[in-house]
C-alpha cells in the first residue's frame, strides 16, 4: 500500500466522506508534507481502493440534487488497514540514508564545497520546521483528534533534533575541516609568455597585419592581331611565362 493510498484510507476509516471532503481533509492536515497525494490523483486512489473491496461506494443526491459519491471503508479494508498502521508504529526505518551516504564521502568535496552544502542543508532543515509548527499550530487551535496532532507533534520533534544535529555537526567539522584551497589568480598579459598568447587578426604582432611581399613578374607582351593563333588551331595559347620568354627574345 502507498503512502497515498493509505492516508486516504485513513480518512475513509473516520467515516463516510465525500470525495471532495478527501482533498479537504487532507490541505487541512497538511498531508502532503509526507505523501504525494496530486488532487487529480485522489479519485484515481479511490476507484482503485474500490476495486480491491477496501472501501465502497453509494451516490446521494444534495439540496440543489447534485449527485455526489459517499465512501465508506469495508471490513477488509479496516482490516488491511490496521495491518499496515501496525507495521509502520512497530518498525524503526532510516529517514535520511542518502545524507549519511553523502557525509561518508565528504573527503570528495572542498572545504568551500562542504560548507556551502551544509549550510543549505541547515536552511532547508529551518525552514520546514517553521511550516511544521505552524500546521501543528493550526491543528490545535482547530481542536484536532490526539492522533491528529501526534503526527505533526513528532515531525517538529525530528526536526528540532536533526537540526540541533547539525549545528552541532558543523561546529565540529569546522574544527578539523583543512584550509581552504587558495584562489588561482588570473595572470595578467604580461606574465604569460609571448608564444602562449592568443594573437588576433587585428593585434600589431599578427601575421595578418604584416604587408604581402609582392613577386616580381613581367607583365605579358600582347601580340599583334595577325600572330593571334587561328580560331581553329587547336595548339592551346602559351601561359604568361612562355610568352614573357618569347617576348624577351624578341
Amino acid at each position: 500500500m502507498t503512502d497515498a493510498e493509505l492516508a486516504i484510507l485513513s480518512i475513509i476509516a473516520e467515516g463516510p466522506i465525500h470525495g471532495y471532503d478527501v482533498q479537504t481533509v487532507i490541505a487541512e492536515r497538511g498531508i502532503r508534507a509526507w505523501a504525494q497525494i496530486g488532487v487529480s490523483s485522489i479519485y484515481y486512489v479511490l476507484e482503485k481502493l474500490e476495486r480491491q473491496g477496501l472501501i465502497e461506494s453509494t451516490v446521494t443526491q444534495d439540496a440543489d440534487d447534485t449527485a455526489r459519491r459517499l465512501y465508506r471503508i469495508t471490513t477488509a479494508g479496516m482490516g488491511v488497514l490496521q495491518t499496515a498502521i501496525a507495521d509502520l508504529i512497530g518498525t524503526p526505518r532510516e529517514h535520511a540514508d542518502e545524507f549519511e551516504l553523502g557525509l561518508a564521502n565528504l573527503p570528495t568535496l572542498r572545504p568551500d564545497q562542504v560548507r556551502t552544502a551544509l549550510t543549505a542543508y541547515r536552511q532547508e532543515l529551518a525552514s520546514r520546521l517553521a511550516q511544521a509548527r505552524e500546521r501543528r499550530a493550526a491543528l490545535l487551535a482547530a481542536q484536532a483528534p490526539f492522533h491528529i496532532e501526534a503526527m505533526l507533534s513528532h515531525r517538529v520533534a525530528l526536526l528540532e533534533a536533526e537540526l540541533a544535529w547539525i549545528e552541532s555537526f558543523v561546529a565540529a567539522w569546522e574544527a578539523q575541516a583543512p584550509p581552504d584551497e587558495p584562489t588561482a589568480v588570473a595572470a595578467g598579459p604580461d606574465e604569460v609568455p609571448r608564444m602562449k598568447q592568443l594573437i588576433l587578426p587585428h593585434d600589431p604582432d599578427s601575421p595578418h597585419r604584416r604587408p604581402t611581399r609582392h613577386a616580381r613578374r613581367t607583365p605579358p607582351t600582347l601580340l599583334p592581331v595577325s600572330a593571334a593563333p587561328p580560331a581553329s588551331d587547336p595548339t592551346p595559347a602559351p601561359a604568361d611565362d612562355a610568352i614573357d620568354e618569347h617576348s624577351a627574345e624578341r
